[in-house]
């Protein structure tokens, strides 16, 4: 019997890195060990307290039951108080909020709550690459809109042709950014807001990076922006910030219509988060001062010791203000991936090659900060050697 998949899966995209992890894996079955420069999660162990937390919670009968399909009022109620505290942020937790099961499937089920076949989603690039999955998982197609640095990689909504405008019916944002770091700022988000009401796009903002940012503050939020409920959605992950990227949660927040959706699409395909996951992230979220208030000043001294490395030996880059990587353009001579290829062969050094980011990426590479001290003195040693090898070939 022949078994035929479904043109829709057909039709999804292969995951563009999984090639890059199979040269990875192929790499590291050599023996000769790797500096993991190309990781996306931080490099933190989990908080004692969550650990200890969730092993009281998974002891607790009612997390080994079904649970509420939307998720605990406890936990609901806790984001809608940690919103408020933090960014003035006046969510509903019944009609406002949804958990998902990470932010990568809450981002990837949207253009499906949303779009019909053939619909229309601007994407900035470089960006994210697992949207694209989510979008023609929904059967619509995208239109890359390329972000430049003269514009500190923000979205030019002036830039974007008028057909491309007219035909789309979402827009996905990402601030702090992945992979270039950059940041949004709040003037940016009410262009956005203005722009979006005139012509009825809706508007995702992926957040998932909220306590990497590196000026002074929280990093701004697209839902303390007034108007911002009415046109779209904010995604926040809890992986990043308290290290559990392994439980899978994080949650949206803003329009009534689109969290209903959102939600429906969740009962349909994933029931109910773990309860004690839940629990967890209620204590994560009380303490969130206390786990997350070293990584501003961990960060930012990485970030100043690669980059002052980078000044010195001629390179060039984007400086992070947010996010876990820094933006690097690759040597003359080389493209992203013959570079990548380069570092990861000859020098050990794994990274991820910036064409798979999309248009605007073809000569970078991104270079992770979740590295230790001696992890960083490493790499520095290793791109002194690759300068001085290329300075005398």
């Amino acid at each position: 019997m022949k078994i035929e998949l479904s043109n829709t899966i057909k039709n999804i995209p292969e995951n563009v890195f999984y090639p890059i992890f199979k040269l990875i894996s192929e790499e590291s079955s050599s023996g000769n060990p790797l500096l993991n420069a190309g990781i996306g999660v931080p490099d933190s162990d989990t908080p004692e307290l969550l650990l200890k937390e969730l092993e009281i919670a998974i002891r607790n009968p009612e997390n080994m039951r079904y649970g509420a399909f939307d998720g605990k009022a406890t936990l609901l109620n806790e984001i809608s108080h940690w919103l408020k505290e933090n960014y003035n942020i006046d969510a509903d937790p019944k009609e406002e909020i949804a958990l998902v099961f990470g932010t990568k499937s809450g981002l990837s089920s949207i253009p499906s709550v949303l779009l019909n076949p053939n619909d229309t989603v601007l994407l900035p690039v470089p960006s994210y690459p697992d949207y694209i999955q989510g979008i023609a998982l929904a059967q619509a197609k995208y239109e890359e809109i390329e972000l430049k640095q003269e514009n500190n990689y923000l979205v030019d909504y002036s830039d974007i042709p008028e057909k491309s405008v007219k035909d789309a019916k979402l827009i996905f944002l990402n601030y702090p950014s992945n992979p270039i770091g950059a940041v949004a700022t709040k003037e940016f988000y009410e262009e956005t807001i203005s722009w979006a009401r005139e012509h009825n796009i809706v508007v995702l903002q992926d957040h998932a990076y909220s306590d990497f940012y590196y000026k002074d503050g929280y990093s701004p939020a697209f839902m303390q922006t007034t108007g911002a409920k009415e046109v779209g959605v904010e995604f926040f992950s809890f992986s990043k910030n308290f290290s559990i990227s392994g439980l899978r949660i994080g949650f949206a927040v803003g329009n009534k219509e689109i969290i209903r959706g959102l939600k429906e699409y969740n009962t349909i395909f994933h029931a109910n988060i773990y309860g004690a996951i839940q629990d967890t992230v209620v204590t994560a979220l009380k303490n969130h001062n206390l786990l997350t208030g070293h990584i501003k000043e961990t960060y930012t001294k990485r970030i100043d010791k690669i980059t002052a490395k980078l000044d010195e030996l001629g390179y060039s880059y984007f400086k992070p203000e947010g996010g876990i990587f820094i933006w690097l353009e690759v040597k003359n001579g080389y493209n992203s991936q013959s570079f990548f290829e380069l570092l990861l062969k000859k020098y050990r050094i794994v990274t991820m090659p910036g064409h798979v980011f999309g248009h605007g990426g073809e000569n970078y590479i991104r270079l992770s900060l979740s590295l230790s001290d001696e992890q960083i003195d490493i790499l520095i040693e290793k791109l002194e050697l690759l300068n001085n090898d290329l300075n005398n070939s």
